[in-house]
């Protein structure tokens, strides 16, 4: 399946980019999503963003989908999914 994340505020500032599009096997959850973008882009994210040693982003750092304000992280994606990485960290 296809899901486009678009990365908004000091994210999208780290990440040096708009959004991206990722093809994820079905039955992925949004934490399946967030794992992959924070390893395709740990070289640029800081530390108090990314903890690359765990694997995982900061409690601030959400992600957002239509009808909902934030997604939890065992949420099923769905394909044509479009979710917003939000980060509510300052600059954000």
């Amino acid at each position: 399946m296809r899901v486009k994340a678009r990365f908004t505020g000091i994210f999208r500032h780290y990440a040096g980019e708009k959004e991206r599009d990722y093809e994820l096997p079905e039955g992925s959850k949004v934490s399946d999503l967030l794992l992959r973008i924070g390893r395709e882009f740990s070289a640029r994210l800081p530390e108090n963003m990314w903890d690359a040693r765990e694997e995982r982003f900061h409690p601030l750092i959400k992600v957002g989908r239509k009808g909902t304000p934030f997604a939890d992280d065992e949420e099923e994606l769905r394909d044509g999914d479009e979710v917003f990485i939000l980060s509510r960290m300052a600059g954000g």
